[in-house]
């Protein structure tokens, strides 16, 4: 997440680690058990009912993280929560990707190419990040100089922000913030490059680099907020198909829908059958991180499970939405027009048109479609992001 308005959530979450986050937890004497997660694979993991959002955030920074699920038989009472846990996962890929860029255009920058020919017994490179004399020099940093240096690069990249005249003091505000979260997930070892640099001409070009950098990453995470709002919508949309599949099974269609929808003691009546009878919807995000095959890295799936009887003409609608023309209406725009019924089951699809175009902007490969799993009715919508 980008600000700290919610410092935990509250939300019954599965969470699978990589090799090396169980490696972590297991050298930190923490036992981890298999679960079963919604593609029937048992990974290691553990099971959340309440948890620190920034801790969550900070094991995807690490690449600890591989997968995270939520299973319900409704979303939309935890709108809100769903929204926050979406923008965290892919703010921390995000801050994850910057800091390797930045880590990797240092390293191989023409003032460490010096460095290492002067100083051969302190060279810097991938591997002696992790040497304690390198660690010994970063922990002595002058953190006075470290957050003045943060303050120049952030001023500097948002000085030229798109549409930072129009910006409120707040919205300002919050976007200085999330550019301190970019650098505060940065290697300890990038400040003791920058300090070392200064008074020679590499700074400028160090810290100019940097600066673009933060910039780019700061116009992706707009990307985000779009995101949240479509897997939601896809959320909603699975919950009322499933609601409405019932709701036939048991009335016969004596009662109008919308009359069941709207009335709290028989939705309420119709969610506890289903979890009576474990008819659950899963939202499952999987995080391929670095330890992933080669390829595979950088890359967020998001995947709605539901069974929806219309398979085919739910899947022909995701088709269509791929291509449909954005240019006569903003998608803020849209969304206001049409949010006006909280139970718009249309309003995901239009959203695949404009993060499509969103994230070809800002170098997202963006791509969905939806597939059926053989002899069963369980359907299953992805999105996929590859950060460039």
């Amino acid at each position: 997440m980008d600000s700290k308005k919610r410092s935990n959530i509250n939300l019954p979450l599965i969470i699978t680690f990589t090799d090396e986050g169980v490696a972590f937890f297991r050298n930190h004497n923490k036992k981890l058990n298999k679960t079963r997660l919604s593609n029937n694979i048992l990974a290691y993991g553990m099971s959340l009912e309440e948890f620190s959002a920034h801790s969550i955030q900070n094991m995807i920074i690490a690449d600890y993280v591989s997968r995270i699920e939520l299973s319900r038989t409704a979303f939309t009472a935890k709108r809100s929560e769903i929204m926050d846990i979406s923008k965290l996962i892919f703010y921390g890929i995000l801050y994850r990707r910057f800091s390797k860029i930045v880590t990797k255009r240092f390293l191989g920058s023409i003032f460490i190419e010096n460095w290492n020919r002067s100083n051969p017994k302190n060279i810097l490179d991938e591997n002696s990040i992790l040497q304690n004399n390198i660690m010994q020099k970063t922990s002595s940093l002058n953190k006075k100089l470290v957050e003045q240096m943060k303050d120049e690069i952030i001023n500097g990249s948002v000085i030229n922000f798109p549409g930072i005249k129009e910006l409120t003091f707040e919205e300002l505000g919050k976007i200085k913030h999330t550019g301190k979260r970019f650098l505060d997930s940065l290697n300890p070892l990038i400040w003791y490059i920058l300090s070392v640099s200064q008074g020679y001409h590499d700074y400028e070009s160090l810290n100019k680099d940097i600066i673009l950098l933060l910039k780019q990453y700061l116009e992706k995470s707009r990307i985000a907020e779009y995101l949240s709002l479509m897997i939601m919508e896809f959320a909603i949309n699975a919950e009322i198909s499933q609601l409405k599949k019932l709701s036939k099974q048991l009335y016969k269609n004596k009662i109008d829908f919308g009359r069941i929808i709207h009335n709290e003691r028989i939705r309420n009546e119709l969610l506890r059958f289903l979890e009576s009878k474990n008819e659950f919807l899963t939202l499952s995000w999987k995080i391929k991180g670095n330890a992933n095959s080669i390829g595979t890295d950088n890359k967020l799936q998001v995947m709605i499970y539901n069974k929806d009887n219309e398979y085919k003409k739910l899947k022909q609608k995701i088709s269509d939405q791929k291509t449909v023309d954005i240019n006569k209406k903003s998608l803020i725009d849209f969304y206001k027009d049409e949010s006006e019924d909280e139970f718009n089951s249309d309003l995901g699809m239009h959203y695949l048109s404009y993060m499509k175009e969103a994230c070809r902007e800002q170098q997202i490969y963006f791509d969905s479609h939806m597939d059926q799993i053989t002899d069963s009715d369980l359907n299953i919508i992805t999105l996929s992001l590859v950060f460039q």
